[in-house]
């Protein structure tokens, strides 16, 4: 590894330069004045252009050393700076680099921040000789993630209440890419995005394929989906799909609200999803964690503090579910069903009180009205499956209260 210090780096539409002095008044107008941009950032919002003027110096004091790095994002079509990128720690042990960045607000959206960090990573690992380079976010602010997915970064996962920034302490959801990652032919790339209208019968098909003989002879979850689309408590803003760079829907989740009732009657309204859907063809391939970890993010955002699901447990404990004992949390006989499982997304709601889940009335519905929904389908054999056997255990089981 060879540290080169801040050059200048160039893309199409972007140069990344060392600052300069003459850099505060647009630094200040464009992005450091403004407290929505530094809402989720580790420094306070700039009061004065002063201020920004004492930052830029102590920045380029810093660029003496071979191993800091700190660059302007400069827009050519403007000839200003819009934000910055830089390097807040590097490692020569491990020989890794953790990324930071910001732009102004005017710039949001337009793949921007995304072209920035990518050219960062080439850098580092074609012209410094990087193994890792990593960065992370406060899950609030799921736009972040969604650069550094765009640039190839996988996610590792997230450290509750690992870091501090201007909202206080904070979760920090963690991103990285490894030189033996980069530059290797990527798969097809999966989109996670919001269902149209006219792609829900598709969507009904998809889950029919995915779940038919899972849990019993046949299924029922497409019609599921159906009616779970007109309930009042559905959540438009997670009916989520994953789709291919071809414009194939290969899979789906949707969530309603649900409700946690202490033994004081106080209630809270929560989440839970389901059912989640994959193609058969595709399963196996990450999709599922996906569609999982981008609607968290999502639902952090709209304010939701936690998630309950029925479910197996190998596949949800790794995405970060406990049993719901841990949290108190019951079913409405006050047993504690092994296949619940809760998620905190904002802590502060399961603070060791008693909770009774209450579900939806969305997922109550008539047998004979699915099986009349299932005839407008193409036929399939209902069939026995060992995870059908599975399934009843699971959904059978109870963990002694503590």
């Amino acid at each position: 590894m060879k540290h080169k210090g801040t050059v200048r780096l160039e893309t199409d539409r972007l140069i990344l330069r060392p600052f300069t002095p003459e850099d505060a008044l647009p630094m200040f107008r464009n992005w450091a004045s403004d407290k929505e941009v530094t809402r989720f950032l580790t420094w306070p919002t700039h009061k004065n252009v002063e201020v920004t003027g004492r930052v830029i110096a102590d920045w380029c004091k810093g660029y003496e050393a071979p191993d800091y790095y700190q660059w302007a994002i400069e827009l050519k079509e403007i000839k200003e700076p819009i934000g910055s990128i830089a390097a807040v720690k590097t490692d020569d042990r491990t020989e890794s680099a953790t990324i930071g960045y910001c732009i102004g607000r005017r710039w949001w959206r337009q793949g921007i921040t995304s072209e920035a960090l990518r050219e960062v990573i080439r850098f580092f690992f074609e012209e410094v000789g990087m193994n890792c380079v990593n960065a992370c976010h406060d899950p609030r602010n799921p736009n972040s993630g969604r650069v550094m997915r765009s640039c190839g970064m996988a996610l590792e996962g997230t450290w509750r209440a690992g870091g501090i920034n201007n909202q206080g302490v904070c979760d920090e959801t963690w991103y990285s890419i490894l030189r033996s990652e980069y530059g290797k032919e990527a798969k097809p790339p999966i989109t996670i995005r919001r269902e149209k209208n006219e792609e829900q019968r598709t969507v009904e098909v998809l889950t029919r394929q995915a779940f038919w003989n899972v849990y019993g002879p046949g299924c029922t979850e497409h019609y599921v989906v159906h009616i779970l689309r007109k309930h009042e408590d559905f959540v438009t803003e997670l009916d989520l799909v994953a789709e291919t760079a071809d414009g194939r829907i290969v899979g789906n989740v949707m969530y309603t609200k649900a409700r946690l009732i202490d033994e004081n009657g106080n209630e809270a309204v929560i989440l839970t999803f389901g059912p989640i859907s994959v193609h058969p063809d595709f399963q196996r391939r990450g999709i599922s964690r996906l569609l999982l970890e981008y609607s968290f993010e999502e639902a952090r955002r709209l304010g939701y503090q936690a998630v309950v699901i029925f479910g197996d447990p190998d596949n949800y404990v790794s995405r970060g579910f406990k049993s719901c004992s841990r949290y108190h949390v019951c079913a409405q006989d006050g047993s504690y069903p092994a296949a619940m499982l809760v998620l905190e997304l904002i802590p502060g709601l399961l603070d060791g009180r008693k909770w009774f889940y209450q579900e939806n009335s969305a997922y109550s519905f008539d047998p004979a009205a699915a099986e009349q929904f299932d005839r407008q389908f193409e036929p399939l054999k209902k069939e026995y499956r060992p995870s059908q056997e599975s399934f009843y255990i699971h959904s059978h089981s109870v963990i002694r209260s503590q």
